[in-house]
């Protein structure tokens, strides 16, 4: 019965993990046809106009996110290797206290990745005027959008 539990978990917990890359999958390519300089619409973009963002605090927030981005490869590397541990203990019927261990620590490692993401917003949001921190719809769609904002390799794809 808990190894059943802990593989639903498991599973669920991959199934949230993933879908931070969710829509680098599906098509729709809407940044035209060439290079013009340009880079396509992305969720750096998406974070500017949802929350206002002048010139000024777009720079600061790109460095913001590419810093977290940075400190994120390791733990996003750590979650790969720690899923595939606690497949490979499952598949050779390993004791479900070496389960539990594996599962412990991707959640660990999970949570130090949500920990990342959330300071991000919080260093973002005490960068806005007053003003954009009364933009809710704007402010919520951010918070939302940063779950698993660093779930792949650029943070900025859509």
């Amino acid at each position: 019965m808990l190894r059943k539990l802990l593989i639903a978990g498991l599973v669920l917990a991959s199934i949230g993990f993933a879908q931070g890359s969710r829509g680098s999958r599906g098509g729709g390519d809407t940044s035209g046809g060439g290079m013009m300089g340009a880079a396509p619409a992305g969720k750096f973009d998406t974070i500017g106009n949802a929350l206002n963002l002048n010139k000024d605090q777009k720079k600061a927030v790109k460095t913001m996110l590419d810093e977290a981005a940075k400190e994120a490869t390791p733990l996003r590397d750590q979650l790969s290797k720690a899923r595939i541990a606690i497949a490979d203990a499952i598949q050779a019927k390993k004791s479900d206290d070496e389960i539990t261990q594996g599962v412990n620590a991707y959640a660990a490692l999970s949570t130090q990745m949500s920990a990342l993401e959330i300071n991000t917003f919080a260093k973002i949001y005490a960068g806005l005027d007053e003003t954009q921190k009364a933009n809710k719809n704007g402010v919520g769609m951010v918070f939302v959008l940063m779950k698993n904002l660093f779930a792949t390799k650029n943070w900025n794809e859509d």
